[in-house]
């Protein structure tokens, strides 16, 4: 880990805050950022997540410690969320002389959407209360505010889950944050922490991410994209709505339009509009990837309705019944580590096939050997971490997946021998 000072700290958040957002620039002042918080509060994205627990709540789970620190590595996600947080800020700054109360539920180690602002700019008016369920995280954050002078912005910093957190007073925040999602608003509390915290915000408060819009789209071969329709959106009227008991949002159906029954696929897409203009659509991070049902999970009849559930077994998730649902579900054995593909690389079947199974709602936990060993193999064939997991859900068999990596392969300028590529990648599952 590179030794990072305070003062390459804050150029590094100075930039993320100032420039227009693009993965490839900023990615190195991401590193920066990672770097230093790591060594100030000793949790590092790069420890060993089995080590790590996860917070089962009855409204989904709140991810690790470690889990949360490796979100700061999605360089476009972590600059929006920055510059959505640091603009809805000026906004309310520059509309009142009163101080700006914000409430940040889910802050992780370093409470990354805020106290990087804090450090940097004078903001004497954000008066600002921090809420986590690990006390790790906590302990971090507590530590990151001593470190950066900042206490007098900080009201309070309590380790709580945010679905239960009582305020002394009602509608007292003029801001509230927490980004503790996943793509289409699975597993993660996002949902219930909106709904439960909705009740604290000023009425002309702004929640970020201000919208939340899960949308379905009809695909085929030829990637044509037609929108049904948006199926589900969380912003604050549909939060207070479901702080009063108003759950109708999480049930719906949606009509397949006649004449697109032959060829189709069913897509689900996420799209963020952190605040005001700042947007994260499709593709550009972890919680856009779009999911494309395999066609025996969707059999699409023109006239006919796909229905919908918003289930939380302790794992939210949107549940969809398809017209013909109907054929036997089977689990595949994953094949071991040293299946070839065509042009000779291992690990990567396996790879796929576990994506396969936990997209289809057959969840397989990968070990932290693995996953770095993955992370190594997209490395060493110039793809990101991101792109890679991307191509690994949207690609609908191995063989069309395998034409897209050898595709990725040859295109690189010097591509590595296939040898080394294998060598390195069961280097690190030995580890």
């Amino acid at each position: 880990m590179e030794n990072v000072s305070l003062g390459k700290y804050k150029t590094a958040v100075t930039q993320l805050l100032n420039e227009a957002p693009c993965a490839g620039t900023m990615a190195p002042y991401i590193n920066d950022l990672l770097n230093y918080l790591s060594d100030k509060t000793g949790v590092c994205a790069d420890y060993d997540m089995n080590d790590w627990d996860d917070a089962k709540t009855a409204k989904g789970v709140a991810i690790s410690p470690v889990q949360a620190a490796k979100c700061l590595q999605e360089t476009l996600r972590s600059q929006k969320f920055m510059q959505g947080v640091k603009r809805a800020i000026e906004d309310r700054l520059n509309c009142s002389d009163d101080n700006i109360h914000v409430l940040y539920a889910g802050t992780g180690p370093y409470a990354t959407l805020l106290l990087p602002l804090l450090c940097v700019l004078k903001l004497d008016r954000v008066k600002a209360t921090l809420i986590d369920i690990h006390p790790e995280n906590i302990d971090a954050v507590k530590t990151l505010i001593n470190h950066f002078d900042v206490t007098n912005n900080i009201t309070d910093v309590v380790c709580a889950d945010a679905t239960q957190w009582q305020a002394t007073e009602p509608q007292v925040f003029d801001i509230i944050i927490s980004e503790t999602m996943t793509a289409l608003l699975k597993r993660e509390p996002q949902v219930f922490i909106f709904a439960h915290l909705s009740q604290y915000l000023k009425p002309s408060g702004v929640l970020i991410p201000e919208e939340v819009s899960l949308k379905s789209w009809l695909v085929n071969q030829a990637e044509t994209d037609h929108l049904l329709g948006e199926f589900f959106k969380l912003d604050i009227n549909q939060s207070r709505a479901l702080h009063e008991g108003d759950t109708s949002a999480f049930s719906g159906a949606q009509l397949i339009p006649e004449g697109f029954e032959t060829g189709y696929r069913f897509k689900l897409t996420t799209d963020i509009k952190v605040y005001d203009s700042i947007y994260l659509t499709e593709r550009e991070c972890s919680l856009n990837i779009p999911l494309t049902f395999l066609p025996h999970k969707a059999v699409l009849k023109g006239g006919e309705t796909v229905s919908f559930e918003y289930v939380n077994p302790q794992s939210a998730d949107f549940i969809f019944t398809f017209p013909s649902d109907d054929k036997p579900k089977t689990e595949l054995e994953l094949s071991s580590y040293d299946v070839e593909m065509g042009n000779g690389l291992k690990l990567i079947k396996r790879v796929y096939e576990r994506a396969q199974m936990n997209k289809n709602g057959s969840k397989h936990a990968i070990p932290e050997q693995e996953w770095q060993a993955q992370v190594k193999l997209f490395e060493l064939l110039g793809i990101s971490i991101h792109r890679g997991v991307e191509a690994l859900y949207e690609h609908e068999s191995f063989a069309l997946f395998e034409s897209w990596l050898t595709a990725q392969y040859d295109a690189l300028n010097k591509p590595p021998a296939i040898e080394a590529v294998n060598d390195q990648v069961m280097r690190c599952l030995a580890e």
